[in-house]
C-alpha cells in the first residue's frame, strides 16, 4: 500500500514538474503569440504556462487596442491650466458687487463653509434702523443674485 501511494505521488510530482517546463510555442499551448482569444483556451486558463515560462510571458508584448481606451477623467476633472474660482476671487467679486451699489462700501468679507459674512460701511452713518434693515436686505438680495452658493449674513459696521 505504501508503494502504491509513493508511486502515485511521484507520478503526480513529475507530471507537475514536467508541465511547468513546457515551451510557450508548442502545440499544447496553442501558440500564445498569435492573435486570438487566449481566454477561451480552457487548458491554458486552468494550468497556465508553467513557472519556467513566466519570464517569457512578461517579455511578450501585449496588443494595444485604441478602441478599448476609455476617457476616465470623469466629470470632476479639473484642468490645471484653466482658471478656477478661488475664495480670494469670490471675495473680490462680492466686493465689486457691493462697490457698484450706491451709498455703501464693502467691509470685511469672510467665508465659513456655506456661510458668507459681509460687513458693510454705509456712507451715511446716521441711518435709522428701518433704513439699515432695508439696506441689508437689498445687499443680501444682490449678493444672492451674484453668487447663490452661500448663505449671506450681512452686518453694518458701527
Amino acid at each position: 500500500m505504501k508503494q502504491v501511494i509513493r508511486s502515485l505521488s511521484l507520478i503526480v510530482l513529475f507530471t507537475v514538474l514536467l508541465s511547468g517546463c513546457t515551451d510557450l510555442d508548442n502545440p499544447e499551448v496553442r501558440s500564445m503569440n498569435e492573435d486570438g482569444p487566449d481566454e477561451k483556451n480552457m487548458a491554458y486558463s486552468l494550468l497556465g504556462p508553467g513557472p519556467a515560462n513566466y519570464g517569457a510571458i512578461r517579455e511578450r508584448r501585449q496588443p494595444h487596442h485604441n478602441d478599448q481606451e476609455v476617457n476616465n477623467t470623469g466629470l470632476s476633472y479639473r484642468d490645471p491650466v484653466s482658471a478656477r474660482q478661488s475664495i480670494g476671487g469670490e471675495q473680490e467679486m462680492l466686493a465689486d458687487v457691493i462697490s457698484s451699489m450706491d451709498g455703501v462700501e464693502p467691509g470685511v468679507i469672510q467665508f465659513m463653509g456655506g456661510r458668507a459674512t459681509v460687513d458693510l460701511i454705509p456712507q451715511d452713518r446716521n441711518l435709522s434702523q428701518e433704513e439699515q434693515d432695508r439696506l441689508v436686505r437689498h445687499v443680501r438680495e444682490k449678493l444672492k443674485q451674484a453668487n447663490p452658493r452661500y448663505d449671506y449674513r450681512v452686518y453694518i459696521e458701527d
